[in-house]
């Protein structure tokens, strides 16, 4: 049976209001097929996304709106660490940002292109003209993310960067 959970408020009155609610039982994270492990389906906690930023407040954003939805977060705080963890852990998406230090996201994307030239690579960046987003394109990235974004962007951003080819 479910969790007994209530409020009380006492009124100018005096009088006593009490609601009981009824909550379900807390479990662990089944599907309603009994699947225990989303990560068998193919789902979220299969994924993993590298955001590569070196602000520190944007990465954990990013970790948290990400692992709320369901993926596993590596972090890179530079471009040169991004080009490292993406060549040994093969991340199935990558947030770049622009202007990092040591080498910047662009140059970091060009190296990881070289050697996995199909890695889903987003460029989140707050330079959003039209001359930026197309050198960005022409330089392999797959989308692009105005700074600042919306986080249900990057969330949805990732799910069609990440989603299984359609047949």
């Amino acid at each position: 049976m479910g969790e007994r959970s209530g409020w009380r408020a006492r009124s100018g009155t005096g009088r006593r209001f009490t609601s009981p609610s009824r909550w379900p039982p807390r479990t662990s994270r089944h599907c309603s097929d009994g699947m225990r492990d989303p990560a068998a389906a193919g789902g979220p906690a299969s994924i993993t996304v590298l955001v590569a930023d070196d602000n520190d407040v944007a990465q954990r954003l990013c970790r948290r709106v990400l692992e709320k939805a369901g993926y596993n977060v590596l972090i890179a705080p530079d471009g040169l660490q991004a080009v490292e963890v993406a060549l040994s852990q093969r991340p199935n998406m990558i947030l770049m940002d622009v202007a990092m230090p040591g080498i910047d996201g662009i140059e970091a994307m060009r190296r990881i292109k070289a050697e996995i030239p199909d890695q889903p690579i987003v460029i989140a960046s707050a330079h959003s003209m039209a001359s930026d987003r197309e050198r960005f394109l022409a330089a392999g990235a797959d989308d692009i993310l105005s700074k600042p974004f919306r986080l249900a962007d990057l969330v949805a951003i990732v799910a069609k960067l990440t989603a299984p080819p359609s047949s």
